[in-house]
């Protein structure tokens, strides 16, 4: 499923095959807008669908990363931190770093003693291109690759005729973005509002049945409760 499909189908559900009262570019617009729209209700329930890594390296008494120093550009959502503040002497010395508010701290950022405990922590802000980790405590001394992230990325609109609408199964999901998208069109000047409410309730609909259907991506074995806290589990003695 490319965008030349949708925009077909999309056109189809206007009843307009070439450009009259719709321009290419405002149905490109709302397609995309329904695109963004689906890909986050599948980060939403799809586990880890659009998972990515990337590996940076700490620099002596650089405390803040962005994306001049590797950290890419468009992240959404950190999903795990792994740092090694000595990898050429221990090239397994990763530990899990856990994310720390700023109110949190109490002791000034730059303090290389913030956060000597066993496991460090780190600090995002900003943004796509302002985009930016803080590591605590400050690295002293370079360690290539010493920074390990998991994150879901922003995920780029769709452009030329041949792109693919990166979602899981396109061939069944996508038609809810041309449907999505023909239904803010007919709303343009107020013209098919009756339809465009159709549209829109049916569209929600698809994508409710969408989330069920990709509730569990691993589908492996019988669900259960897992104890992350490690209590007794003996309920007879409550």
């Amino acid at each position: 499923m490319a965008l030349s499909d949708s925009i077909s189908q999309t056109r189809m559900y206007i009843d307009e095959v070439t450009q009259k009262s719709w321009t290419d570019t405002e149905v490109l617009r709302e397609i995309n807008f329904a695109y963004q729209s689906l890909a986050t209700k599948v980060m939403t329930t799809y586990e880890d669908y659009y998972l990515s890594y990337a590996a940076m390296d700490m620099v002596i008494g650089q405390q803040e990363y962005g994306s001049t120093d590797g950290v890419p550009v468009g992240v959404f959502k950190v999903r795990r931190f792994e740092l090694n503040y000595d990898v050429a002497t221990n090239v397994n010395g990763f530990l899990k770093a856990f994310p720390i508010n700023f109110s949190l701290i109490r002791d000034q950022l730059s303090n290389a003693g913030v956060g000597a405990q066993r496991n460090p922590r780190y600090y995002v802000y900003g943004f796509e291109s302002s985009f930016k980790i803080g590591l605590i405590p400050v690295p002293d001394k370079v360690s290539t690759g010493g920074i390990r992230m998991w994150y879901t990325p922003v995920i780029a609109n769709v452009v030329s005729g041949t792109d693919v609408f990166n979602i899981p199964y396109p061939d069944r999901y996508a038609g809810i973005i041309a449907l999505e998208a023909a239904a803010h069109l007919l709303r343009k000047g107020q013209q098919e509002e009756t339809v465009a409410a159709r549209y829109i309730e049916e569209a929600n609909a698809m994508r409710e049945n969408m989330m069920q259907e990709l509730e569990d991506r691993v589908s492996d074995e019988g669900r259960m409760i897992e104890d992350t806290q490690q209590m007794n589990t003996d309920f007879s003695l409550v």
